[in-house]
């Protein structure tokens, strides 16, 4: 606060002591007292107690190195003195890359596999290697691991049996020909290929299984025989009575599912002997397993015999859900006879398929619109196509020591995995 200047005060004396005054080297030397430098200190200190002996030259100590960070010296503020300024931005930025793989731990698991290699929780085994297709039908089930691995789009087989089976047309394998019957081993060997070919149209081709339609497994068989036709109508109309093709062909709505990548697994054999008749009968068991994520509009109704659905499958979410994967198995045992074409009428180089027996695990009940209609994760909606619940045993869709499952019409059986 300002005062008033006592008037009785002498005034002050403004002149400075030290002006004039020059600090100079001659100012320096002048001094009566002069300050011994800190190595002098140092020694006069040392020599107090240890006499200076010898003088011969002794190399300095080798500083260790640390590999510790020291911590930065606090003001009385509390703040870092050095670096302050870049602590909390990066700080910051922690945070928010630990907040964003909480949130999507599937999507890092999957790059970390893609990229830096190695094994996670969700892939026991990151390169498992293949079986070869089967020789002999398996005389065990496939073993059920207790805690399964969580497929993901990155690993859409983890759990799975079909991790370690063999990949796409691959696993088809002609058996070696000999001559059977009337036909000679070229012909059984064409015959052969013929069959192989059909199966691979129908359960592998990428147009088939996109919703397109099948016409070269179509081609395959015999233009006679009265099912071609009657598979021709039940693509263009499909119902509960009269059947949706899905008995012979796979294939999938783009709108409700996708196929995730590019590889299908495969397990299964096929084999030959006459038919008793001078002809060739050829035997196809086949399991299928197509990894599947949900389309761009997954909430279409689906038409059945009794009009549109009253119940959609389930409200997919096209969300980046990494987990949102599903598997659709479809077994397919397939029995084909090539006639005596001197006994009977027969189109030579096509088939007759005498029976068929499919088993589609993970596709909605009662549902018949010539598609299969997997179920995702992620679905609301169990699983039931209007309102059929599934009922009777669990059976393992990867179990291939036992014949297909047979369900009664109007009925929906019961999976213990996928």
């Amino acid at each position: 606060m300002p005062t008033l200047e006592d008037p009785h005060d002498p005034a002050p004396d403004d002149s400075d002591a030290f002006e004039g005054l020059v600090l100079d080297e001659d100012f320096v030397r002048g001094a009566k007292q002069k300050e011994p430098s800190a190595r002098a200190r140092m020694l006069a200190e040392k020599w107090k107690h240890e006499p200076p002996g010898d003088t011969s030259f002794r190399p300095a100590p080798v500083a260790k190195r640390r590999w510790y960070r020291r911590r930065p010296e606090l003001s009385a503020v509390g703040t870092a003195k050095s670096g302050g300024r870049f602590q909390t931005p990066l700080i910051v930025l922690i945070a928010a890359v630990l907040v964003l793989i909480g949130l999507n731990a599937g999507a890092v698991n999957s790059w970390v596999r893609g990229h830096l290699g190695g094994t996670t929780p969700s892939s026991p085994q990151a390169q498992p290697s293949l079986q070869a297709p089967e020789t002999a039908p398996p005389s065990v089930a496939p073993s059920v691991v207790p805690d399964p691995a969580v497929p993901t789009v990155a690993h859409p087989f983890a759990g799975s049996p079909a991790e370690t089976w063999p990949e796409g047309a691959k696993a088809i394998n002609v058996p070696a020909a000999s001559s059977v019957g009337v036909y000679s081993s070229a012909s059984v060997a064409s015959y052969l290929q013929h069959t192989r070919d059909f199966l691979i149209d129908s359960n592998l081709d990428p147009r088939v299984l996109a919703g397109g339609y099948p016409t070269a497994a179509l081609a395959l068989i015999d233009p006679r025989e009265s099912l071609v036709s009657a598979l021709k109508k039940e693509i263009a109309g499909p119902s509960a009575k009269g059947g949706d093709g899905t008995e012979l062909f796979t294939r999938f709505n783009p709108d409700q599912a996708l196929i995730d990548g590019t590889v299908i697994k495969v397990q299964g054999e096929m084999t030959f002997k006459g038919d008793g008749k001078g002809g060739l009968a050829i035997h196809a068991d086949y399991t299928f397993v197509y990894p599947l994520r949900p389309g761009p509009h997954p909430d279409l109704p689906m038409p059945t015999a009794a009009g549109p659905a009253t119940a959609q499958l389930a409200s997919w979410r096209i969300d980046g859900n990494d987990t949102n994967v599903a598997r659709s198995i479809v077994r397919r045992v397939i029995d084909i006879d090539i006639p005596d074409g001197q006994s009977y009428q027969h189109t030579p180089g096509t088939l007759w398929i005498q029976q068929w027996n499919p088993d589609i695990a993970n596709s909605a009940c009662g549902v018949y619109n010539g598609y299969v209609n997997p179920q995702f994760p992620d679905s609301a909606g169990a699983g039931t196509g209007n309102g059929i619940l599934p009922s009777g045993p669990a059976s393992d869709p990867y179990d291939r020591s036992r014949a297909p499952s047979t369900q009664a019409p109007g009925t929906c059986g019961r999976l213990s995995r996928t």
